[in-house]
C-alpha cells in the first residue's frame, strides 16, 4: 500500500466480503432469534451510513454495501427456518424498505468501477476530482486484489487520496494516520480525561484534549448547543494552546479523534472482521455508534456560522492511543510535564491494565475539602458571605468600576497605582484598567502578586479626559471605504465600529481635527496589549485596527482603501477565511474582530489549566447553591468569576450576559448557566396572517426570552430523574452592555443543510429611545420560581450583599439610542452590505444619518430610509 492513496473496492469484491461475514455469523449460530438480531444490527449500521450520506454527500459506501448484502443472506436463512413467522416477515419488510438506499450505494460503487463520469443521482454530490480519479480503477492491476480478505492494507492500493478514503470510512488505522500526518495538516483530539491525556498521549504537536464529561455536561445544559457553545465551554478549562487549535479547526485537512482503545486493533485492522465480532457480541448499542458521535455532531453539523464547517467528516483512530503505542512503540507517545513528579520516562502500556486509562503510575490528586478555600478566587455565594463576614484579606484583582470591594475584601495590591483608561463613559463612572500580568504564573496564595503596575497615562481617569473637540471630531468624520472585491461585509462593520465613541475614545483620547493626527499621540493603548496571551494576535490586529481608524480620520470627506487591514485580517482569520474575495457574513467578521481585540487587550490571562478550572468550574453542591440565589446576586457573582479570566475594554463596553435555565417537567429540577455575549442574536418569530410579515424589535426580544419546550430528540438529561425528560428552556437577559449590538437571525438552515433568508420587515427605534429596562430582572427576582417562600432570600438581604459587590454599570434604567445599522441585500452568497451611521452636523455641513455604500457616502438620510427591511445588525449606545 502506498502512503497517500487508497481505493474503493468494486461490488464483486464487496459481495465476497459480505458472503464471508454472513458465513462467519452463521458458523457462530443458526438460532433464529440470534440471526434476526444480527440482521437488525447490520441494518442499523446501514441506516447510519445512509444518514451520513444524506447530510454529507458521502459515507462508508463499502461498509453500507457489505452490511446490506450480509443482512440479505441472513434474511434468506431465517426464511428457510420459519418463513411464516411474523417476526421474520417484519424483518424482511424492514430489509426491503431500504432497497432504494442500497441502490444509491451500489450506484456509487458502479461509478467508481466502470463509469467515472456518470451522474449517480439520489442526492449524491461526489467531489469532481475524486470522480476523475475513479476512472483509472477499472484498469488497476487485479494483483492488488488477489489477497486474503483479512489483509485490508492490500485491498486499498489504488489512486483515491487516502485522506478522502478516511472521510468515507469515518475511521483511520494507526498506519494510515501515520501516513496522513506526514502529508497533510491533521488535528488530533484526545477525547479522554485530562489526567489521562497529561500522562500519555500521541507524540504530535497539533493536539487538543477535550474531556467527554465536558461535552456531556454541555449537551445536558444546552441540548441544542453549537460549536461556538463548545468553544465557550472549553475556553476557561483547556490550555490556551489547545483552545487556539480548536478555534482553527477549519484550517486542518482532517480532524482525527481518539480515546484509549476504542475500535479494532493492529497496524491495519480489518473493520469488517471487527464489525462481525461486535455483532456476535450482541452489544447493539455500540454497533452503529461510537463514543465520539456527540462531539463529531457538534463540530460537523451544529455550526453557528457557515464558515465554521469542517472540510471533511472527522474520523476516529481505530484502537485509540493504546493501539498506537502497540504499533509504533514508546517513542510515539509523550506526556505533559507539569511538575518534577512527572519527569520520568513514559510509562509502558499493559494489556492486563485498565481499559479506561493508561496503566501508569500517576501523581496523587488529593480531593479538595470544600470547606477550605484552596483557591484565591471567590466563586459562589458562600465564599462572598464568609469573606465579608470575616474581613478576609484574600486579594482581588483591580476593578473596572469606581465602586470596588476593597472595603470588605481588601486587596494586597491596593496600594499599587492603576492605569486609567481615557474613555467617555456615562457620568460619574470611572473606568480603570488592571495591572498587566507578569511572565510568571500567579501564585495560588496571592492572585495580586501576578500583576505588575504600569505607569499611568497623562490623561485623567474621569470622562472629562476627552475634550469636547475630540468628541466632536470623532462623531463628525465621514470616510468611505473601497470595496476590495466582496469586502462590503467588512466595510459596513468598520463604519459602525468607527462610530462607537467608547472604542474611538479609548484609542484616540485627544484628537480635535484630522490635521492634529500628525501631532497626536495614539500610543497609550499599547500598554494594554497583552503579548503573552496565546489566544490573541500579540497586538498585530489591534495596532492595524488603530492604523485603519487613523487613516479613516485623515481621509474624512473622501474615501480610503483598507487593503492592508484586510490582508492582516485574512492572515489571522481561521483557514484564512477573510483573505479570499468571497462574500462573507458580516456578523461572523464582527464576532472575530471583537474577539481578537478582546484577547489582545485581555489583562487576565492564566495559562495553568488547573488554575483556570478552579475559577471556571463549580462543584455540584455549589451549582445547587446557585440555583436558590436571586437572579441579580447570582448574575453578579457569575460576572465577577467571568472577569477573572476576561478583563478588557471590549468586555467592559460591549459584553452583556444572559442566563439559560433548564427545568425538568417531571420533578421540577433546574439547571441555570450564565453566558457572556458581545452580539445579541435574536430569532425572527413566525407570524401567521401577515403578508408580508411586519414585526417589531420587541417581538424579537420577546421570542428570545420566551420559554421553549424541549421534547423528542431535544430532551434534557435531568440529573435528578437520571434520564432524559421533557423539559423547558428559558433565556433571560441578566446584564446589559454600554454598547448593545443586536443581530437578526435572518439566515435559517433547513433539515437538508440549505440556508435560506428571512426577509421579514422588523421595526426598530431610529431616532426614538429603546428602553430595555423591563427585560432586566430587578432585585427580588428569583432564579427558581417554584421555591418555597421560606427558602427565598429577602430583598433586604439581597441588597445588603449586592452592596458589597461592584455594580459595573448595572443600574437601571437601560435606555439606548441607535447610532448604526448594517444592512444586507440578496442571499448568503451573492448579497451586498451597506450601513447607516449617525454623524453630528456642524455649521458647515448637515450630516445626521449617513449612508455608507462602500466608498460612496450619502448625507442627511431620512428616518424612513434608516428604518428598512434589510436591517441585519443594529448598534445601540446607552444613554
Amino acid at each position: 500500500m502506498t502512503s497517500e492513496v487508497a481505493r474503493l473496492r468494486n461490488d464483486e469484491e464487496l459481495r465476497q466480503v459480505a458472503t464471508k461475514m454472513a458465513q462467519k455469523l452463521l458458523f457462530h449460530t443458526k438460532k433464529l432469534s440470534s440471526l434476526l438480531s444480527y440482521v437488525i444490527s447490520l441494518l442499523e449500521v446501514f441506516k447510519k451510513e445512509i444518514q451520513r450520506n444524506s447530510k454529507l454527500g458521502y459515507c462508508d459506501y463499502e461498509l453500507a454495501f457489505v452490511c446490506y448484502q450480509a443482512a440479505g443472506v441472513l434474511c434468506k436463512e431465517c426464511e428457510k427456518q420459519d418463513k411464516n413467522s411474523d417476526l421474520v416477515k417484519a424483518t424482511r419488510d424492514t430489509y426491503n424498505l431500504k432497497n432504494n438506499d442500497y441502490a444509491t450505494i451500489s450506484a456509487v460503487l458502479e461509478v467508481s468501477d466502470n463509469h467515472p463520469q456518470k451522474n449517480v443521482g439520489n442526492g449524491l454530490d461526489l467531489e469532481a476530482d475524486l470522480l476523475a480519479r475513479f476512472q483509472n480503477l477499472k484498469s488497476s492491476s487485479s494483483d492488488s486484489f488477489a489477497t486474503k480478505a483479512s489483509d485490508e492494507s492490500r485491498l486499498i492500493s489504488g489512486d483515491i487520496p487516502l485522506i478522502d478514503y478516511a472521510k468515507f470510512k469515518g475511521c483511520v488505522t494507526a498506519s494510515e494516520l501515520h501516513d496522513l500526518i506526514r502529508s497533510f495538516k491533521i488535528l488530533l483530539i484526545d477525547f479522554r480525561a485530562s489526567k489521562d491525556h497529561n500522562h500519555n498521549h500521541i507524540n504530535y504537536p497539533e493536539i487538543v484534549n477535550i474531556e467527554p464529561s465536558q461535552v456531556n455536561n454541555l449537551i445536558a445544559q444546552v441540548p441544542n448547543c453549537s460549536d461556538v457553545d463548545l468553544e465557550q465551554k472549553l475556553s476557561h478549562i483547556i490550555p490556551d494552546a489547545h483552545l487556539a487549535r480548536l478555534k482553527k479547526r477549519t484550517s486542518y485537512d482532517l480532524v482525527v479523534i481518539y480515546n484509549f482503545n476504542f475500535g479494532p486493533t493492529g497496524a491495519n485492522p480489518n473493520r469488517f472482521d471487527a464489525l462481525c465480532e461486535r455483532v456476535i457480541a450482541g452489544s447493539r448499542d455500540r454497533i452503529s455508534s461510537t463514543p465520539f458521535d456527540e462531539l463529531i455532531d457538534i463540530l460537523m453539523f451544529r455550526n453557528k456560522f457557515p464558515g465554521h464547517t469542517l472540510s471533511r467528516y472527522p474520523c476516529y483512530l481505530a484502537g485509540g492511543v493504546s493501539n498506537w503505542f502497540e504499533v509504533f512503540g514508546k517513542d510515539s507517545i509523550t506526556r505533559t510535564i507539569k511538575d518534577p513528579v512527572l519527569q520520568r520516562p513514559p510509562a509502558s502500556f499493559s494489556r492486563e491494565g485498565s481499559t479506561n486509562s493508561i496503566p501508569a503510575r500517576k501523581p496523587s490528586l488529593k480531593p479538595v475539602d470544600e470547606g477550605q478555600h484552596t483557591s484565591p478566587y471567590l466563586k459562589n455565594f458562600g465564599d462572598y458571605l464568609s469573606t465579608v463576614k470575616s474581613g478576609s484579606s484574600r486579594p482581588v484583582e483591580p476593578s473596572f468600576s469606581s465602586i470596588t470591594t476593597t472595603q470588605s475584601v481588601p486587596s494586597k495590591a491596593s496600594s499599587s497605582s492603576s492605569v486609567s483608561i481615557p474613555v467617555n463613559p456615562r457620568p460619574t463612572q470611572t473606568v480603570s484598567a488592571p495591572k498587566a500580568p507578569s511572565r510568571k504564573p500567579s501564585s495560588s496564595n496571592n492572585v495580586g502578586a501576578s500583576y505588575q503596575p504600569k505607569s499611568s497615562p497623562s490623561s485623567s481617569s474621569s470622562s472629562s479626559s476627552m475634550t469636547q473637540d475630540t468628541t466632536t471630531f470623532l462623531e463628525q468624520y465621514t470616510t468611505g471605504l473601497t470595496n476590495l472585491g466582496n469586502s462590503c461585509y467588512m466595510n459596513c462593520i468598520l463604519q459602525c465600529l468607527g462610530a462607537t465613541p467608547q472604542l474611538t475614545g479609548f484609542f484616540f483620547p485627544s484628537l480635535s481635527t484630522s490635521a492634529s493626527l500628525e501631532n497626536s499621540s495614539v500610543q497609550s493603548y499599547r500598554q494594554h496589549i497583552n503579548v503573552n496571551n496565546r489566544l490573541g494576535t500579540k497586538g498585530i490586529l489591534t495596532t492595524n485596527f488603530v492604523t485603519l481608524l487613523k487613516n479613516m480620520f485623515a481621509s474624512t470627506g473622501a474615501y480610503f482603501t483598507p487593503s492592508e487591514f484586510k490582508r492582516v485580517m485574512g492572515s489571522l482569520s481561521p483557514s484564512k477565511q477573510f483573505a479570499t474575495y468571497d462574500q462573507q457574513d458580516c456578523i461572523e467578521f464582527l464576532e472575530f474582530l471583537l474577539d481578537r481585540l478582546h484577547e489582545d487587550l485581555n489583562q487576565m490571562v492564566i495559562s495553568d489549566p488547573e488554575e483556570k478550572r478552579a475559577i471556571s468550574e463549580l462543584t455540584p453542591e455549589q451549582e445547587k447553591t446557585r440555583e436558590i440565589l436571586p437572579v441579580r446576586l447570582a448574575s453578579t457573582i457569575e460576572w465577577e468569576r467571568y472577569l477573572k479570566l476576561n478583563f478588557s475594554i471590549i468586555v467592559d463596553f460591549f459584553q452583556g450576559q444572559y442566563s439559560s435555565q433548564l427545568r425538568c417537567l417531571i420533578c421540577g429540577a433546574t439547571s441555570t448557566t450564565y453566558n457572556a455575549f458581545s452580539i445579541l442574536s435574536l430569532p425572527i418569530p413566525t407570524r401567521l396572517g401577515s403578508s408580508p410579515p411586519v414585526l417589531s424589535l420587541d417581538d424579537c426580544l420577546d421570542a428570545f426570552v420566551t420559554t421553549e419546550l424541549l421534547d423528542d430528540d431535544n430532551k434534557w438529561f435531568c440529573p435528578q430523574c437520571k434520564k432524559r425528560t421533557k423539559s423547558t428552556k428559558k433565556l433571560t437577559i441578566t446584564r446589559l452592555p454600554q454598547v448593545l449590538i443586536v443581530h437578526f437571525k435572518r439566515f435559517k438552515i433547513s433539515p437538508t443543510g440549505q440556508f435560506s433568508k428571512l426577509d421579514t420587515f422588523i421595526k426598530y427605534p431610529v431616532n426614538q429611545v429603546l428602553d430595555l429596562t423591563s427585560y432586566w430582572p430587578p432585585v427580588g427576582t428569583s432564579v427558581n420560581e417554584s421555591m418555597a417562600s421560606s427558602e427565598v432570600m429577602s430583598v433586604e438581604r439581597e441588597q445588603q450583599v449586592l452592596s458589597t459587590l461592584p455594580t459595573r454599570n448595572q443600574v437601571p434604567p437601560f435606555r439606548y439610542k441607535l447610532f448604526g445599522v448594517a444592512n444586507h441585500f440578496g442571499n448568503l452568497t451573492t448579497g451586498h452590505y451597506t450601513s447607516y451611521v449617525r454623524k453630528k452636523s456642524d455649521a458647515k455641513k448637515t450630516r445626521e444619518w449617513c449612508y455608507f455604500d462602500d466608498s460612496k457616502v450619502t448625507y442627511n438620510c431620512k428616518e424612513s430610509q434608516v428604518l428598512n427591511k434589510n436591517a441585519y445588525c443594529l448598534f445601540y449606545q446607552r444613554i
